[in-house]
C-alpha cells in the first residue's frame, strides 16, 4: 500500500513558512490523514495558547504568527501533526485532552525536551537545559546547546508507547532577562553540517521597552525534530551566567509519554 508523503518545499508552499529541515538533510516525510475531530483537538491547543500569547507578549505573537505574508501557522502545525502520526509505530488518533492509547499535542515545555534527568542512547534528550527548567548555565566563549551536546545528537523519544516529536516555530526562540546571551547559532543534523548563522546585530534591543524579552530570528526556518534524525542546535554565549531561553513550539506524543504531571528527577 502506498504511503502519502510531503517534502519541506511543499510544506513551505502550502504555508508560506520557511523550514530548516531540507537544509539539514531531510527531503521527504510520510503523512497520515487527520479526521475532523483530530483537527479540532489540534486547533484547540494551538488557539488557546496563541490567545494568551497575544495578551502577554503581542510582539512575540506577531513574530511567530506572521513571519511571511499569508503564512498559516495552524496549517503548519497540523501538517507536522500528521507527519508525527505517520512516523509513530501505530497511527493512533489525536484527542484533547489526550486519552489512553491515543495521541496528544501540547505547547512545548521543559520536560518534553528533557524527559529524563540523565540522557543516554536509550533516552537521547541531550541538551544544555537544566532539568525541569528553561534555564541554561552559560560561559562566554563556550558553546551551549538548545538541542544536543558537544558529542551527542538530540533525538525525540523512541520508547514504545512513548514516542514523541517536536516542532519549533519560526522565530520561536525567545530569551527573557536583562541581557541577551548570544548572536551566533549553528544548526546541524547527523546527516548534514552547515555553517553558523548570526541572529542579527541589534539583538540587544528588546521587543518592548517595558519588557526584557529578546527574540532570536530563526533564519533557517521552523524545525521539526523526530526520533529518526539527530539534531545539534548550539549557540555561542557572549556572557557568563544563566540564560532563560524559551522555545515556542509543540510536542506531539503517544499518551504514555505524558500521562500525568511530569517532573524529571
Amino acid at each position: 500500500m502506498s504511503v502519502a508523503t510531503i517534502t519541506p518545499k511543499e510544506i513551505e508552499t502550502a504555508t508560506g513558512i520557511r523550514l530548516a529541515n531540507a537544509i539539514i538533510g531531510r527531503d521527504r516525510y510520510p503523512r497520515a490523514a487527520l479526521d475532523k475531530s483530530e483537527e479540532v483537538a489540534i486547533e484547540t491547543v494551538i488557539n488557546t495558547g496563541l490567545a494568551h500569547l497575544a495578551r502577554v507578549a503581542p510582539e512575540v505573537y506577531d513574530a511567530i504568527l506572521r513571519p511571511f505574508a499569508g503564512a498559516k501557522l495552524v496549517d503548519l502545525v497540523k501538517i507536522f501533526a500528521s507527519i508525527a502520526k505517520a512516523q509513530f509505530p501505530s497511527q493512533k488518533p489525536y484527542t484533547f485532552p489526550p486519552e489512553k492509547g491515543k495521541l496528544g499535542i501540547a505547547w512545548l515545555f521543559p520536560q518534553a525536551i528533557k524527559w529524563v534527568a540523565t540522557p543516554s542512547d536509550t533516552d537521547p534528550c541531550f541538551t544544555s537545559y537544566k532539568n525541569n527548567s528553561w534555564d541554561i548555565d552559560i560561559t562566554a566563549g563556550t558553546p551551549a546547546y538548545l538541542f544536543g551536546s558537544a558529542d551527542k545528537f538530540y533525538y525525540t523519544s523512541k520508547t514504545p508507547e512513548k514516542y514523541s516529536a517536536i516542532l519549533v516555530l519560526y522565530n520561536g526562540i525567545v530569551e527573557i532577562g536583562s541581557t541577551p546571551s548570544a548572536q551566533q547559532f549553528q544548526l546541524i543534523s547527523d546527516t548534514k553540517s552547515v555553517a553558523p548563522y548570526i541572529a542579527e546585530p541589534m539583538i540587544e534591543v528588546p521587543l518592548n521597552p517595558q519588557k526584557n524579552i529578546y527574540l532570536y530570528p530563526t533564519q533557517m526556518g521552523a524545525l521539526f525534530i523526530d526520533h529518526m534524525t539527530g539534531i545539534k542546535w548550539s549557540f555561542m554565549p557572549a556572557r557568563t551566567g544563566t540564560a532563560t531561553i524559551k522555545i515556542l513550539g509543540f510536542v506531539f506524543f503517544e499518551y504514555d509519554f505524558y500521562p500525568a504531571l511530569k517532573w524529571v528527577a
